[in-house]
């Protein structure tokens, strides 16, 4: 055997060797790993990740990885295009400019966010309002509605700039003509790392990517972008399918109407949240003989503009003899929604008729009418009325929608003497109530408070809006929930007719509007409610066409004026004593239709802002001018006169008070087997959070004798007293709030 040579090592066993060939190999792949693979990078949560697929996989988006931290904020963002990788046949991707689809960093986004905590971003609800844009021009479309907002200053504004664009943000506000000086909105550049050289596929994701982290760190209430047709399609994709996912509401402006939708800056975000939750109905009840006025109106409804906004539906009621030009019109010419693609999208239109019978009474009228239409949804399904004679501006929808979010969905926040409103009238009077002299219109110098009397731009002899404590039927929306309270209403006030407790008394609204509106006065004066008008009319009412509602046409044999009133043709259905003088029709005032082709904050007064209806001339029943809370000042009498004489009460039932319960009306009557409420038999103590709060801190309270159903009702909400007893203490429900009025002379008959 030969000696082994000092100077070389003894060879080591087989399965030593490849030990150390293993451990070297793994050392080599960690030392590759930390060079190559981002310590910013941070994977999300495994169910958070699963989610994510799972919501990709649905809706066929693929599942990039985004960068989930801000250790990217302190980087340097890489410069020039990422490496291209080929296809398993050697070929480049087809898509030569964008092809990249690795991890998704933002390096710019961290910097800005962290600067909105002034905005209380931290908390779901807040006053962030957020404008995207990933094209050019749609952030030029954007920006002066932006600036508009942020300048009226009731929200935090936020500029988000997505895209593929390499321009950096202080060079896209400089090109739009903007500064951080002269527009106080927050800016932020969402882009992506190597977005000039994403996969529609990688910026779709990098939107969704930005969108969870504008999230964390603002919750905006509400998101505004380009229409869809504008912007890129992945943008469209990834916004529908993250702002449906974040539960926020998307407003697209329509494609052009930018100058045209500046109302809608002047909204609050408590306002904006609630966009897409208005519902509209519209009831056209056509009489006979009715036909050129009647296609007139709908040829309006049809040219009228609802880009952007929810289509209403629409419900014709035709007489019981229909007209040949009207059918032929509605098979041939009229469809609903309007426009060429009308056909794609299921119909709104309902259309019915009235099958012959003998003269209406004017009960029976009322209870046709009314029961054509009951809200699904209370607080958000609301009624517009309005009168074949009328042809509408095309702005109208645009106006309703302003008006419905700024008094009805402002929560907190909401308007001083918004809680009284019936509803939004398109029209302003030209006639009192009874339709024996002028209606006088109020002027800005008849508001409350003076808050315009130094203004330079307003004219204080320039008609002014109003709110007015009688209805009308010409043009009017009624809210949903009045509408309710309004059904309840009238089925015991028919009851109280038939039953013979309700006396009947000289009409106060002319016999020229529908039955149905003099029980629904009754209502509003019981409850304090008021219509809002606007300062010029959103319709044209025409003349040559106009008729006297079905119920109130007087026969042959009366025609003639006589010094006792009409016999009805149904007694025992009539609630009220007819005029003895045959109706005499008025001429009303046509607006002038250029006033449409302005844009709606321009046709309104104050540059387009709504003041608070407290704020606004209170017009009285007898036309004359005061404040709204003045006119509460006579409710209790009121009350007490209506129980007297239409409700059935006698003794202390007359005055003593009752509970008013939300869409009820039985408060004000009297009648067999009501189960009435009486405000005194249920006497909550007072502050009992309160209460029971300091019994806790201070231990003593006692649960020995208290069992599930007595614990439940800490901190319930009590039933609403009626108001007729006393104004209402600050904090107490809306109803109860502001006194509830009764206007001087009514039942008087």
């Amino acid at each position: 055997m030969h000696a082994q040579s000092p100077t070389i090592a003894p060879y080591l066993p087989w399965r030593w060797r490849k030990k150390r060939l293993l451990a070297v190999v793994a050392v080599a792949l960690i030392i590759w790993a930390l060079h190559y693979v981002p310590q910013s990078l941070t994977l999300r949560s495994g169910q958070e990740q699963e989610q994510e697929q799972v919501s990709s996989h649905a809706n066929n988006i693929p599942s990039y990885r985004v960068h989930e931290g801000y250790d990217a904020v302190r980087a340097r963002e890489p410069k020039g295009a990422p490496p291209k990788e080929e296809n398993e046949d050697g070929a480049e991707d087809a898509a030569v400019k964008h092809y990249y689809n690795g991890v998704v960093r933002f390096y710019r986004l961290g910097a800005s966010l962290q600067k909105v905590s002034r905005t209380m971003g931290m908390y779901p609800q807040n006053r962030n309002v957020l404008f995207v844009a990933s094209s050019l021009k749609s952030l030029a479309n954007l920006i002066p509605m932006a600036c508009e907002m942020a300048r009226l200053d009731r929200n935090y504004v936020h500029v988000a700039v997505f895209g593929r664009s390499t321009i950096s943000l202080d060079e896209l506000m400089e090109v739009n003509g903007v500064t951080y000086e002269s527009c106080s909105a927050y800016w932020h550049d969402a882009r992506g790392d190597y977005a000039e050289f994403s996969s529609d596929a990688r910026a779709e994701s990098a939107v969704r990517g930005a969108l969870k982290h504008i999230q964390d760190y603002m919750h905006p209430q509400v998101i505004i972008m380009d229409d869809s047709n504008k912007e890129e399609a992945y943008f469209t994709k990834a916004m529908r399918f993250k702002a449906e996912a974040m539960d926020k509401p998307l407003i697209e402006i329509p494609s052009g109407k930018y100058a045209n939708w500046l109302w809608m800056t002047k909204l609050s975000a408590a306002s904006l949240v609630h966009w897409h939750k208005p519902v509209i109905d519209i009831v056209i009840q056509a009489p006979m003989e009715s036909s050129g006025s009647l296609i007139r109106l709908l040829q309006s409804l049809t040219n009228a503009d609802y880009s952007g906004l929810k289509m209403p539906r629409l419900t014709i009621e035709l007489p019981s003899k229909i007209e040949h030009y009207v059918q032929k019109y509605l098979e041939d010419n009229f469809q609903w929604p309007p426009g060429k693609q009308s056909h794609r999208h299921p119909s709104l239109l309902t259309v019915r008729h009235r099958i012959p019978s003998s003269r209406l009474s004017t009960e029976m009228a009322s209870l046709r009418f009314v029961e054509s239409f009951y809200p699904s949804k209370r607080l958000d399904h609301n009624l517009l009325v309005l009168s074949p004679q009328v042809e509408i501006s095309p702005l109208f929808l645009q106006y309703l929608h302003y008006t419905l979010l700024e008094y009805r969905y402002q929560g907190p926040y909401a308007s001083s003497g918004s809680e009284n409103l019936v509803g939004i009238s398109l029209d302003v009077p030209s006639s009192s109530l009874n339709g024996k002299s002028d209606f006088v219109v109020p002027k800005v110098s008849n508001m409350s408070y003076g808050k315009f009397e130094e203004e330079e731009q307003v004219n204080m002899d320039d008609p002014a809006p109003f709110i007015y404590q009688s209805p009308t039927s010409t043009a009017t929306l009624i809210f949903g929930d009045k509408w309710m309270e309004f059904h309840d209403f009238l089925s015991w006030r028919v009851k109280a007719t038939h039953t013979g407790k309700a006396v009947k008394s000289k009409k106060f609204v002319s016999e020229r509007q529908p039955s149905w509106a003099e029980f629904l006065l009754e209502l509003m004066w019981a409850r304090n409610w008021f219509v809002l008008h606007p300062a010029s009319t959103f319709v044209t009412v025409h003349n040559e066409m106009a008729q006297i509602p079905e119920e109130f046409l007087r026969s042959p044999q009366d025609s003639k004026a006589t010094d006792t009133p009409i016999k009805p043709a149904h007694p025992e259905e009539e609630p009220y004593l007819l005029s003895p003088e045959q109706p005499v029709l008025t001429e009303h005032l046509e607006a002038d239709p250029t006033r449409t082709l302005m844009p709606l904050h321009q046709m309104l007064p104050f540059s387009g802002e709504l003041q608070e209806p407290a704020q606004l001339p209170a017009v009285a029943f007898n036309g004359g001018f005061s404040e709204m809370y003045t006119l509460g000042d006579h409710i209790e009498d009121y009350v007490t006169q209506f129980r007297k004489s239409f409700g059935g009460c006698q003794g202390e039932a007359v005055t003593r008070p009752r509970i008013i319960e939300d869409g009820k009306a039985d408060d004000l009557f009297c009648l067999e087997g009501q189960d009435m409420k009486f405000a005194d038999e249920y006497q909550p103590e007072e502050d009992t959070d309160e209460q029971v709060a300091q019994e806790i801190l201070d231990g003593t309270i006692d649960y020995s004798d208290e069992d599930e159903d007595s614990t439940a009702t800490i901190g319930a909400t009590h039933a609403t007293t009626s108001t007729q007893t006393a104004k209402a203490k600050d904090g107490g429900s809306a109803k109860a709030k502001v006194p509830e009025t009764k206007p001087k002379g009514k039942g008087d008959g």
